[in-house]
């Protein structure tokens, strides 16, 4: 299944004033029945209950606020626990609001200290227990430098390791190939990381193309044919995100026409 990253409007193409009804009706016009949305927190509650009734589509992913002063998330940060769990809080109400069932988790870029895995690692498990409550499965990401520098998980490989020793079934890996093929993983590498037992630790994955992180059809570093055949065959049944910048930067980023590229897959 795909989805449409509700954020697009904010990227060059769309101008900021379209409302969230509008950028929802444009996204149901397209056949996209499903979407993730990074940071729904703009909009009220009854404002997006107004729009999900008008324009009914599956809320698939969420992430949890910034911090107060625009940290990329808290998970691995010092002495910010009451802060992190506030934000976590909040992601429960909108996913819960929204009947969205999971949320991720980001883990913020506080420069290297002594103890900082353990902390994330507690961190987490103390989102899980909330988000456990509520049934909602917590992802974290790895990201690339040039997207958010100094970001806490910054190698696929930790990152999964991280989700082994958090050890609990309701922690999962949001699997972007954008960041992946960043961070220099060739296709090859990228699908021995989507292989056995990884499988079960991957919930969710978004894909751009490398890297201007434009349409999967646009030339780049990726070849998503052989990413998408991969995850066919190994079966993933999740959400695929297309979380990219269109290339036509006109008034029209999803329209029939924008995203006609998608019949080649």
């Amino acid at each position: 299944s795909s989805g449409i990253n509700a954020d697009w409007p904010l990227r060059p193409g769309f101008p900021q004033s379209t409302s969230l009804i509008n950028r929802l009706q444009k996204a149901t016009s397209c056949g996209f029945n499903a979407l993730e949305v990074a940071f729904p927190y703009s909009w009220s509650l009854d404002e997006w209950q107004e729009a999900l009734t008008a324009h009914p589509m599956q809320v698939v992913l969420i992430n949890t606020p910034l911090g107060v002063n625009k940290e990329p998330g808290l998970a691995s940060c010092q002495n910010k626990l009451t802060e992190f769990m506030a934000g976590v809080q909040l992601g429960v109400e909108y996913c819960t609001a929204l009947k969205c069932s999971q949320l991720h988790i980001m883990a913020g870029n506080e420069p290297p200290y002594e103890g900082q895995r353990h902390i994330f690692i507690h961190n987490m498990r103390q989102a899980s227990d909330i988000l456990k409550k509520h049934g909602i499965v917590g992802l974290i990401e790895t990201i690339s430098p040039g997207t958010i520098p100094g970001y806490f998980l910054n190698d696929p490989r930790e990152t999964l390791m991280l989700v082994q020793d958090i050890c609990v079934p309701n922690i999962a890996f949001q699997f972007d190939v954008f960041h992946l093929s960043m961070l220099g993983e060739t296709d090859e590498q990228i699908a021995d990381l989507f292989d056995g037992c990884n499988l079960h630790f991957i919930k969710h994955v978004q894909v751009a193309q490398t890297p201007k992180r434009n349409e999967v059809n646009a030339e780049g570093g990726v070849d998503y044919r052989k990413i998408f055949k991969h995850m066919i065959s190994r079966r993933y049944s999740g959400y695929v995100g297309l979380e990219y910048t269109p290339q036509d930067s006109s008034d029209r980023p999803c329209s029939e026409e924008t995203l006609q590229f998608l019949s080649e897959f």
